[in-house]
């Protein structure tokens, strides 16, 4: 890795995952706003103007993410540029956690609420992870 944090092999493939998954979950979230949940649930939750305009923000903060993600592997960036964009990647998943599991409802199938809020907060949890 080209930046001097200490890395383990476990944070790396936590890093790549995250890079991949943003990228393509961004991708699905711009293509016709279908095929991932952020855009299940911003379809639900708005309509008409608003909903496109969410959408394409989420879409593209997710591909800027993945892709900043993996390109920090190899490219260092300044401490703070860095930090800051990490922090929005952190601002906008917590959104995306509140989007998709508070106000979106779901309540009706306790085991699958469960499941999809573990799965939402392995993701926070990497974020985090490669954060520092």
């Amino acid at each position: 890795m080209a930046s001097k944090r200490k890395s383990s092999i476990g944070s790396l493939l936590v890093q790549i995952a995250l890079g991949l998954f943003f990228v393509v979950t961004g991708i699905w979230t711009l293509q016709n706003g279908t095929g991932n949940e952020i855009a299940t649930a911003i379809n639900r939750l708005f309509s008409g103007d608003l909903q496109r305009i969410i959408r394409i923000v989420f879409g593209v903060i997710e591909v800027l993410a993945g892709a900043f993600l993996l390109l920090r592997m190899f490219v260092s960036f300044s401490s703070s540029i860095d930090s800051l964009l990490m922090l929005i990647v952190m601002i906008a998943w917590l959104a995306s956690i509140v989007l998709l599991d508070v106000l979106s409802g779901g309540f009706n199938n306790i085991m699958n609420w469960l499941h999809k809020v573990a799965y939402h907060l392995l993701v926070l949890g990497g974020i985090i992870i490669v954060k520092d």
